[in-house]
């Protein structure tokens, strides 16, 4: 049963919903702010923490992690996790919560980019995308179905009870690793960074492109809550189950991006774009419109799930010999986008009012609409299945 595929892809699947859960709190901002006494934006900037932490780590920790053992790797970074959390659910103190924040995000891409090597290895012939999109659905899970779990926990049972769950959830991953994953052995040595490629305009424009798709979902999701609160007055229970069906559709989203971008993946990179754009201008012009809202946010749970896929992709696409670095790169330009996102998102909500996030977002996909088309049809970049 431990080399059989499907079982070990099914708990690294797991183990990515787990250590994918601390973006979750995104649903607590205002609990954050309450627990810490500090201001929303303050809140937002110890949310992001962890994900601009992990844009940065991504870029080079997956290449050193990559020669390791994989079961002795996977042990030591959930472990990391579910210490950290355990720390946070008793700390007061914003700087300690903080510290151990960042800490665990410092070893999240070497996770993450690992499963997502080690579950293309182990996949049948034919079925490595497949493979791909369900640790892809893990991360989804993780941080998008999190959130109704962590907002309803946190809104109806306090700040210390959102975040135990979440130290619980990576203690179960930790144990079904201990339990049941063989040992595999890592690469004789870590990759050299292929610097001709990292330096090439497709690379950079490419990368470009994609980092603005993230930044601008994100301008919007991580502050839907807030909108749905104070401009729909939707709140406690009925804003979780909103939140839990929103992640429900997200996933279906990501598995439609696996095979959309298996069958039509130059077409499905660039609509993307235009119609996420679309339904947030969309939800500009219908925000009093309660049963208009809820449709537009289902839809934008479909695209958001997506999104995911098609990053992945493009990195994968670019740096199709350095697996572990491409998927170091594209959790990066995720995370990395999030954390930019949720800032732009907490700036724009204080200064100009939450309605301000449905045009930013907007503006932010139009920009890697274009971008993207440049770098598909000017330079012509190089797309696995094209």
């Amino acid at each position: 049963m431990k080399n059989n595929p499907k079982t070990l892809l099914y708990i690294l699947m797991l183990a990515s919903l787990g250590i994918n859960t601390p973006l979750s709190i995104v649903g607590i901002i205002s609990l954050i702010s309450t627990h810490f006494n500090t201001t929303i934006a303050v809140s937002g900037l110890y949310v992001s923490s962890f994900t601009f932490t992990i844009a940065v780590c991504g870029l080079f920790i997956p290449v050193l992690f990559s020669r390791f053992e994989r079961k002795t790797t996977f042990i030591s970074i959930l472990s990391v996790f579910a210490i950290s959390n355990l720390v946070i659910v008793f700390s007061d103190s914003l700087y300690l919560s903080l510290f151990f924040r960042i800490l665990s995000a410092v070893f999240y891409p070497a996770f993450i980019s690992i499963a997502l090597t080690v579950c293309e290895e182990i996949a049948p012939e034919g079925e490595e995308q497949d493979y791909i999109t369900k640790i892809l659905l893990g991360i989804s899970i993780g941080s998008i179905v999190g959130l109704p779990i962590t907002t309803g926990l946190g809104t109806v049972l306090g700040y210390e009870i959102a975040m135990l769950w979440i130290f619980l959830i990576n203690l179960l991953s930790l144990i079904l690793i201990l339990l049941f994953f063989p040992k595999i052995d890592g690469k004789a040595k870590s990759y050299e960074m292929p610097l001709s490629k990292l330096r090439s305009k497709e690379f950079i424009i490419a990368s470009i492109a994609i980092i603005l798709m993230p930044i601008g979902a994100s301008i919007v999701y991580n502050y839907m809550p807030y909108f749905l609160q104070t401009v729909c007055n939707i709140h406690t229970y009925k804003l979780s189950i909103l939140l839990f069906a929103y992640g429900l559709i997200s996933i279906v989203g990501t598995w439609i991006g696996g095979k959309l971008i298996v069958y039509k993946d130059k077409a499905t990179l660039l609509i993307f774009q235009l119609v996420c754009g679309f339904v947030f201008v969309l939800m500009y012009l219908f925000a009093r419109h309660l049963i208009s809202i809820l449709i537009l946010f289902m839809v934008f749970g479909v695209l958001d799930g997506m999104g995911y896929n098609l990053i992945q992709y493009i990195e994968d696409s670019v740096l199709s010999r350095t697996p572990e670095l491409a998927n170091g790169i594209f959790l990066s330009i995720l995370n990395g986008g999030i954390a930019i996102g949720t800032a732009i998102g907490g700036f724009l909500v204080n200064d100009f009012g939450v309605m301000s996030i449905f045009i930013g977002g907007a503006a932010f996909l139009v920009m890697a609409f274009i971008m993207l088309f440049y770098a598909i049809f000017n330079l012509k970049i190089s797309l696995k299945y094209s």
